[in-house]
């Protein structure tokens, strides 16, 4: 799976994007300068949302933000598979099945049917993780996906090496970033199960860690659980968690 980057022949980068608010890409956007320098080493072969002529394939390397909810989608989502060296999957609705997944199926089709009447036929299905239909190399978490975490993960596909996951969890950047602990004032908080990454933005900001990066390596739920419920009722912890976790075991399991 290592990409080769000769003098003659630039690795080839393919964006796409399936049911998502596109707010990881506009990420990219954002790194329009970096891009440009990137550029001198890859060639961006295919990208809706960022240049007019694309190509089919096959690729280097095939990002993919978001989650396919149709059949068409997921059509799609195996072709690209099948031509490309390295798939990787960008924000939390490629990787976790994300905020599409809050409701179900039968919930977004009984929805669609009041609003456009009986007659309407809905395309989605459940939304679900890019893994649950094809295997990926390398997810890049979170809503929206970090700046740093793109440059850094796709720094490192391109000399051929698999990127690491963060082997901390949010909490630890919360202690270097100075904020009080949510948790000892009883505020719910997913940071000490969730994968760092994200310079803990959101508690940063005021609000709690909602595992938009998924589950740091050897998370504990268990004990996570046992101190969300001494402040949160079931109900609340599960609303609580089902924000970017819908599709996940850790919330089913809370049923």
């Amino acid at each position: 799976m290592t990409i080769q980057n000769t003098k003659l022949l630039k690795p080839t980068i393919a964006i796409y994007d399936f049911t998502d608010c596109e707010g990881c890409e506009v990420q990219l956007v954002s790194l329009l300068e970096d891009f440009l320098q990137l550029e001198k080493r890859v060639e961006i072969v295919n990208w809706r949302l960022g240049q007019e002529h694309n190509h089919p394939g096959p690729f280097d390397v095939c990002i993919i933000e978001g989650t396919p909810i149709t059949l068409l989608e997921q059509k799609l989502l195996k072709e690209l598979r099948a031509k490309s060296k390295v798939l990787v999957g960008l924000g939390a609705c490629a990787t976790l099945g994300g905020i599409p997944a809050i409701v179900s199926k039968k919930q977004r089709n009984a929805m669609y049917k009041k609003i456009y009447s009986e007659n309407y036929k809905p395309r989605g299905l459940d939304s679900l993780p890019l893994a649950n239909y094809v295997p990926v190399d390398y997810l890049i978490h979170g809503c929206p996906a970090d700046k740093a975490d793109i440059l850094r993960s796709l720094t490192d596909l391109l000399a051929g090496k698999m990127p690491a996951p963060f082997p901390y969890p949010v909490c630890m950047e919360c202690k270097l970033k100075g904020p009080e602990c949510r948790l000892l004032n009883q505020k719910p908080c997913l940071g000490p199960v969730s994968q760092a990454g994200c310079d803990a933005v959101c508690v940063r900001g005021g609000t709690g860690c909602y595992g938009c990066r998924g589950n740091v390596s050897g998370a504990n739920w268990t004990s996570l659980k046992k101190t969300l419920s001494q402040f949160m009722t079931h109900d609340e912890m599960k609303k609580y968690v089902s924000v970017f976790l819908s599709a996940t075991d850790e919330y089913k399991n809370l049923k």
